[in-house]
């Protein structure tokens, strides 16, 4: 195999030199002159002429007046964007100068304190009807003059509230409704007795003492349920803080309310 390739291009290199000296030998054999019978006949030699290039013609492509305008054009834009705008320089103006007036010194008088008179209708009205009301009723008025909260309360001494000072029948009459107010403010519903649908009315009683303090409290009628009565002694304890103190120490006696809605 290594033998066949070499020997095949041996024999195709043979075989082209043997056709290149054949074709040599025809065209010389061609150009000698004929034999004696041809020459009298004619003694014309034909030449063959080999064909000359001819010259090719180079295209001119023909350009339109309206062609040249846009390229003229064109290259007028070009030139004037290659021109650059002359920017003008600007020049700082000096600041004014501005002259500032001084502030002319205002000599301030003395003034004369004088005694103010308070004005009453700058006063809370409530508190002004208060300490009118005190100052006017410096004795109990009628029960039946009273509004209807205050009776109910009230009504609760029964005939030992005939055996009370001046000074406290009207402490009663003006602060009852208030110690009722606050003592509701502070109640919490238990929540065992609100589990147990657990409603009623209980009415405690105690003494209010001028600085404040109080007697231990007792209830005087029971709401039927032992959680709410203990939930109103726990009130008591906690809001007498904020009840209004008597000149003299007085019985306090109201009812405290349970209710579900």
């Amino acid at each position: 195999m290594k033998y066949i390739l070499p020997a095949f291009i041996l024999s195709i290199l043979l075989h082209l030199i043997i056709l290149y000296t054949v074709k040599d030998k025809i065209v010389e054999t061609s150009d000698r002159p004929a034999s004696s019978k041809s020459t009298k006949k004619s003694a014309v030699h034909f030449v063959k002429l080999q064909q000359t290039a001819k010259p090719v013609k180079k295209r001119v492509k023909k350009t339109s007046p309206i062609k040249k305008e846009k390229v003229e054009k064109k290259k007028l834009v070009k030139k004037v964007k290659k021109e650059y705008k002359k920017v003008k320089k600007v020049v700082k103006q000096a600041k004014r100068e501005v002259l500032k007036e001084k502030p002319k010194k205002i000599e301030r008088k003395p003034i004369t304190k004088e005694e103010v008179i308070p004005s009453f209708a700058k006063i809370n009205p409530t508190q002004l009807q208060k300490q009118t009301v005190v100052d006017i009723q410096k004795e109990p008025l009628d029960i039946r003059m009273l509004d209807q909260l205050t009776q109910s309360y009230i009504k609760l001494y029964g005939e030992e509230y005939n055996s009370f000072t001046k000074v406290q029948k009207v402490f009663l009459q003006n602060n009852l409704k208030d110690i009722g107010r606050i003592t509701q403010q502070y109640l919490r519903y238990p929540s065992i007795a609100i589990r147990m649908r657990q409603q009623g009315m209980n009415i405690i009683e105690f003494v209010l003492y001028p600085n404040g303090d109080i007697s231990t409290p007792l209830l005087t009628s029971s709401s039927g349920s032992n959680p709410l009565d203990k939930n109103t002694v726990r009130t008591i304890e906690i809001a007498y803080k904020d009840y209004p103190r008597p000149k003299e120490p007085t019985k306090i006696k109201i009812y405290v309310i349970y209710k579900l809605y």
